[in-house]
């Protein structure tokens, strides 16, 4: 059920489903989807799982202009927020938008409600899962346009194509890839390792969120989310520690520890092969969107064979290099009014205009 309810009055009863932020065609309306009872991959069933998310733009009469926009492994429903307007990357005069937050993080259920280190151990097929029944049960929607998204987005937007093939005509795979690798398994395990060696983690038995191994963790990930290139650039020591600094930060201001691991393990671990018995062209031969492949081969966290591995097994798919020195984050998260943001924009817009 999608109900719209004025702010005083979800304010006033606490519990409403969803809150009119504004007025405008395109202004953000944001929601929560309860799934009365979930079984995950792994086995273990939780139940009244709350899925977050926020809306963008109008739904046309027909609603066959739905957008959803999946996040990356540490963003949640509003990744996409500076990119998303009139007349942007992601046109609210055209399309209806889905910012979701998968489960894990944000307003949907997490660690942090009361599990902590026992909350279920979810996969990208869980995310994809729960995401199909908030667009199909939550918001009454029988098919998609697009699924967009970077990095772990692009994973969940695989496993759309794999496990919903028809159920959406496009893809848009940002610095994309089918599974994780072994450097990506070192980088996460490193900065797990990091928040755990934190005296107040408590083996994930906290009081108070352990905000400096969130911190340190986040100097061991900086590294890898930029180019050499880019690296060099930082000349400034100020400049520097700023760049050091900045992502684990930002993690320890919006991330509980125990979520920021479990939502880590889930994209380490993640291989669409597996449920194939590792036969990735088995898997990938099952996504029939047409697919925008948007890579930067400036990457460290995802190398561009990983992106290459998806031109190869996807049928229809075009594939982007985007010119870019910021590394993953040149493609995951381009600079407000920057030229790669103009170039990805200038590659999306034409092809969800072309589904």
């Amino acid at each position: 059920m999608f109900v719209i309810s004025r702010r005083a009055a979800a304010l006033l009863a606490g519990m409403a489903m969803v809150v009119g932020l504004a007025t405008s065609a395109w202004a953000q309306q944001e929601g929560v989807y309860t799934i009365p009872s979930y079984k995950f991959e792994a086995g273990p069933q939780l139940e009244n799982v709350k899925i977050g998310y926020v809306t963008y733009g109008k739904l046309n009469d027909a609603k066959t202009n739905a957008v959803l926009l999946v996040p990356g492994t540490s963003s949640g429903r509003h990744w996409a927020d500076d990119y998303v307007g009139p007349g942007k990357m992601y046109d609210t005069d055209k399309y209806f938008f889905i910012g979701v937050d998968v489960i894990g993080g944000g307003n949907s259920s997490q660690p942090s409600n009361g599990l902590g280190m026992d909350f279920p151990r979810y996969t990208i097929r869980d995310m994809v899962r729960t995401e199909y029944e908030l667009v199909t049960k939550g918001l009454g929607l029988s098919g998609l346009l697009a699924v967009a998204g970077p990095s772990m987005g692009s994973f969940q937007g695989v496993e759309w194509g794999i496990n919903y093939p028809t159920f959406m005509k496009g893809l848009v795979l940002i610095v994309p890839a089918a599974r994780s690798d072994p450097h990506f398994y070192a980088i996460v395990d490193a900065v797990t390792g990091m928040i755990t060696l934190d005296p107040a983690y408590r083996d994930g038995k906290y009081d108070q969120n352990p905000t400096e191994g969130i911190k340190r963790a986040g100097m061991i990930y900086f590294p890898w989310l930029f180019s050499d290139e880019y690296l060099q650039t930082l000349r400034a020591p100020e400049q520097y520690q700023a760049a050091l600094m900045a992502f684990g930060t930002g993690w320890s201001k919006v991330w509980d520890a125990n979520a920021l691991r479990i939502r880590y393990e889930a994209s380490r671990n993640h291989d669409a092969s597996a449920p194939f018995g590792g036969d990735m062209k088995a898997a990938l031969g099952r996504v029939q969107a047409k697919t925008l492949l948007l890579t930067s081969q400036t990457d460290r966290t995802i190398p561009a064979y990983l992106s290459r591995e998806l031109l190869a097994g996807v049928k229809n798919a075009q594939y982007v290099e985007i010119p870019t020195i910021r590394g993953h984050l040149g493609g995951a998260a381009p600079l407000k009014g920057s030229a790669e943001e103009a170039y990805i924009a200038g590659k999306i817009r034409p092809f969800l205009d072309g589904l």
